[in-house]
């Protein structure tokens, strides 16, 4: 009678393991930065995520570890990177973590002010998508691609490769992204330098019409104000495209690039079990499949696009040429002015 009650009492064991093993939920609350994530109670996270990105990635992870909230601080890259230097030359060191542009995460690196984190969950990211010394891992890249009226763009004259946009007919009729000068630097190296320059300045004798942002321009595509337009994110054509607006973005061939935005842990968090918590959240499969579902293209193998990306032939833009900004920007102006 004794060997059956333990006998039974291991099968309950071994039952509630495979429950909280096969429970997704639960087997990322088992992570060993819990326990005293919980006791430190919150955690602050540096973003440039769009502010419906954000509620979403809070609540899910609220739910997913119950009993630590997440802050957060949302601004563009350039203002988190201002703000992170501005507190860590004051000694006011706030944030936990940062997911935000690759070029940001090179500049907190190269300042001493990323910690390595070799999460287990880094192993279901192609090395494309991950500092090789495992300071960070992309959260999810952000595809260029042209984006164009379906009403007024029929689908054999929706250019494949960006040299399409040489056509004499769009003349003119381009819309072009401002914010996207990391455009020069894609086809620098796609092309070789003088190529890629030969390339660009051919473009610009195009003479498209510079707006600025990928949302705005990606809406007067779909108004019919320009019929077609380049150096715009996938990601923002989809979210137009849901309220009903009769725009798609081109699904190019070589290059296909994208710029990755990467999640890390600040070298001085103050909270530094929760900023691993939250960073491992963000890799993980079911953080990667939240990305998907808010249209982002998530940088883990095993999870699918929703948008359709073939990863596999996505170029990414190295975080140390993200870096060269003023390089880059200086050149884009100098081609397709301001």
């Amino acid at each position: 009678m004794v060997m059956a009650k333990k006998s039974t009492g291991w099968l309950f064991v071994i039952a509630s393991l495979l429950f909280w093993c096969g429970s997704s939920s639960l087997s990322l609350a088992a992570s060993p930065y819990y326990v005293q994530a919980k006791e430190e109670g919150r955690v602050l996270l540096y973003t440039s995520l769009a502010g419906a990105d954000t509620k979403a990635f809070r609540t899910a992870f609220e739910k997913t570890y119950p009993g630590v909230t997440l802050e957060i601080y949302r601004a563009s890259g350039t203002t988190i990177l201002q703000k992170i230097l501005t507190e860590s030359r004051a000694g006011t060191n706030l944030a936990d973590a940062v997911m935000t542009e690759g070029t940001v995460l090179y500049a907190l690196k190269d300042n001493n002010l990323l910690v390595k984190f070799a999460s287990p969950e880094r192993t279901a990211f192609d090395e494309r998508f991950k500092d090789q010394e495992g300071y960070w891992t992309d959260v999810y890249p952000t595809v260029h691609s042209i984006a164009y009226n379906t009403k007024l763009v029929p689908p054999q004259d929706v250019p494949d490769h960006y040299t399409g946009l040489l056509d004499p007919r769009w003349k003119g009729k381009l819309g072009l992204n401002r914010n996207n000068f990391m455009l020069t630097a894609i086809m620098l190296e796609f092309y070789g330098k003088e190529k890629g320059k030969e390339f660009l300045r051919k473009l610009a004798q195009q003479n498209p019409q510079l707006r600025s942002g990928g949302t705005l321009t990606a809406t007067l595509v779909g108004a019919g104000e320009l019929p077609i337009a380049f150096s715009i994110n996938a990601n923002n054509v989809e979210n137009v495209n849901e309220s009903g607006s009769p725009v798609d973005w081109a699904r190019m061939e070589d290059p296909l690039y994208g710029e990755p935005h990467p999640a890390a842990v600040m070298a001085r968090a103050p909270h530094s079990n929760a900023a691993r918590l939250v960073v491992e959240f963000a890799i993980s499969r079911e953080g990667q499949e939240l990305m998907s579902r808010l249209g982002k293209v998530p940088g883990r193998s095993d999870v699918q696009a929703k948008i359709g990306v073939d990863r596999s032939k996505l170029r990414i833009i190295a975080p140390e040429d993200q870096a060269k900004t003023a390089h880059y920007q200086k050149m884009f102006d100098d081609l397709f002015g301001r």
